[in-house]
């Protein structure tokens, strides 16, 4: 089952974006949070906020503090799960970078 938490959000996205972001819900299952960060960014409204990093990608995962920090943040050491968000991504042609400790970038393989 999807997770459907407000910090989740995917009505702001669009083609394949929406469709990585449907891929890492699926992941997270019903009743991941984000820790209270919006998850899910557009190039675009990375690049209005600022940030340096990743404004080339498909979307921008936030996961500083949340539920997907161990599937995306080495420092947590969860290999495991790791592993099963690339394997997810890449089923559906693209890879996971990452851009801090508390961001990833989605990328087209």
């Amino acid at each position: 089952m999807m997770t459907t938490c407000k910090d989740f959000d995917t009505s702001h996205l669009s083609g394949d974006a929406i469709k990585i972001a449907n891929v890492i819900k699926l992941i997270m299952g019903e009743g991941a949070s984000g820790g209270g960060c919006k998850a899910f960014y557009t190039p675009k409204q990375w690049a209005e906020r600022g940030e340096s990093y990743g404004q080339q990608s498909a979307l921008i995962v936030v996961h500083d503090g949340g539920d997907l920090a161990p599937y995306c943040n080495y420092d947590y050491e969860c290999y495991r799960l790791i592993e099963k968000m690339d394997a997810a991504l890449k089923e559906i042609g693209y890879y996971l970078e990452s851009c801090t400790c508390w961001y990833s970038a989605v990328y087209k393989i």
